[in-house]
């Protein structure tokens, strides 16, 4: 059956206008907010949930890395290669006491020598502490439909909320959907990537006897990572824990149906396994409706499945119920927006540098396999963040890097926070002087980072 179009004709009032619009408040449109309101530009935030953070709270554990992977690489130095907004925030979580602040591994540090946890809960306040500071003027509970385009420049966003169907004018448009969905509605070149990854659903159990569980998993050798802290019990220490669960015959014939893994988990308090990463699907179009939503449907019934099999199999979570799922499911990799430079795995390994790098960053998510050679960082260059053919658009996060292997680097947490950070930089400059974003000086936007706190090497 051919299918059915309806006409529409309509007129959408502009109900703002701004310097910049940062379309998604995630792990990179945090910092990418941040960075423009406090370069000057009149900013604006637009976010789908009624949080700010998205992945960085909806779907990751700790945060991954700050650090260089030094521990896989005895007498190596430590780096912190990600600093400016992403480690103020982490400062500004330690003070709320919302974090920890930077935890070295105990066990699995080949894999990431430090990570970084966070609570959820403090990071959203202080976050908004953080953008009511910057001046950002934000939009919850909104989504982004379209785009206002003046022949192959993007001018603004169409966008629908409790309030209907608005515009917003920007000077320059930051894209940071993780979907490339600003990107898409513009007409830049994209590849669809879901094929090559999975997607899940993490989730947390509550009144988990850590200690009791660590013993049993060291018993039978089935401990891979594992972080020991001050999280205010005098019997649990237990941060960070993962275990290799398809050691039990009955676990791993459930799990590779499907192809769950792990779990790897974060514990913030005392009972609390906050974080169980294991859930998944692969080869899910996230960019389809019907296909995450039946997606959404399969990750809680495995959820669900998996907390009775550890409650009726595993030492410790014996009294544990579930207690925390998230929004949506957690997306690696939809569509791959094409950049003016694409990240291959050669440059990422072998710690490649860039004249018009924007930022440096040392972590592989698939290490000890795949890791930056030496201990050493790579850069990510300005040109990465420039979508080909489309004017007054900056993307940043996991919409960028076609290879799948490069791309599980530079999808990460922290480099996406970085990322953010420096469109955001540099969408305030090309504003403020009235360029586009691809003719702007990048030797002034790396002046600006460094100014900022970004360690570019130096």
């Amino acid at each position: 059956m051919a299918m059915k179009f309806i006409q529409e004709t309509r007129q959408t009032p502009v109900r703002y206008e701004c310097d910049v619009v940062i379309a998604g408040g995630g792990t990179a449109g945090v910092c990418a907010a941040l960075a423009a309101a406090r370069n000057g530009a009149r900013t604006i935030l637009v976010d789908r949930y009624n949080f700010l953070g998205g992945t960085m709270l909806n779907g990751a554990g700790p945060l991954h890395s700050f650090y260089n992977l030094y521990k896989a690489f005895p007498g190596a130095p430590k780096i912190q290669c990600v600093r400016g907004i992403p480690s103020e925030i982490v400062d500004r979580l330690i003070a709320a006491g919302g974090s920890p602040g930077h935890l070295e591994q105990d066990k699995g540090g080949n894999y990431d020598s430090v990570i970084t946890i966070i609570d959820w809960e403090i990071f959203k306040d202080v976050i908004f502490d953080m953008m009511q500071e910057a001046g950002v003027r934000i939009l919850l509970h909104t989504m982004v439909v379209d785009v206002i385009r003046e022949k192959n420049t993007v001018r603004g966003l169409v966008i629908e909320g409790k309030s209907g169907r608005e515009a917003i004018e920007a000077k320059v448009v930051v894209d940071t959907t993780g979907d490339g969905d600003v990107a898409a509605f513009a007409g830049a070149p994209f590849t669809k990537k879901h094929q090559t990854t999975k997607v899940g659903m993490p989730f947390g159990m509550l009144n988990v006897d850590m200690p009791r569980l660590v013993a049993f998993l060291e018993e039978h050798d089935m401990v891979n990572q594992i972080v020991h802290a001050d999280k205010g019990s005098d019997r649990d220490d237990i941060v960070r824990l993962g275990f290799e669960l398809k050691k039990i015959p009955l676990f791993k014939e459930y799990m590779d149906q499907t192809g769950m893994w792990g779990p790897l988990g974060v514990s913030r308090y005392q009972g609390d396994y906050s974080y169980i990463n294991s859930c998944s699907l692969p080869a899910v179009d996230a960019t389809d409706t019907e296909a995450l939503t039946g997606a959404e449907i399969k990750l809680r019934k495995q959820v669900i499945t998996l907390s009775r099999m550890l409650r009726e199999h595993i030492p410790g979570f014996e009294k544990a119920h579930v207690y925390w799922t998230p929004a949506s499911a957690g997306i690696r990799y939809t569509r791959c927006v094409e950049c003016e430079h694409d990240m291959s795995l050669e440059e990422i390994v072998n710690g490649a540098r860039f004249e018009d790098e924007v930022m440096l960053y040392g972590f592989h998510d698939s290490a000890p396999r795949i890791m930056i050679k030496d201990a050493g960082v790579y850069g990510l260059p300005y040109r990465a963040l420039l979508p080909k053919q489309v004017e007054g658009l900056l993307v940043a996060g996991r919409m960028i890097t076609s290879d799948f292997d490069a791309h599980m680097s530079t999808r990460n947490t922290v480099s996406c926070m970085a990322q953010g950070e420096a469109a955001g930089t540099a969408a305030a400059l090309s504003a403020r002087a009235n360029v586009a974003p691809r003719e702007l000086d990048t030797s002034r936007l790396r002046q600006a980072l460094r100014a900022q706190g970004v360690y570019l090497g130096e």
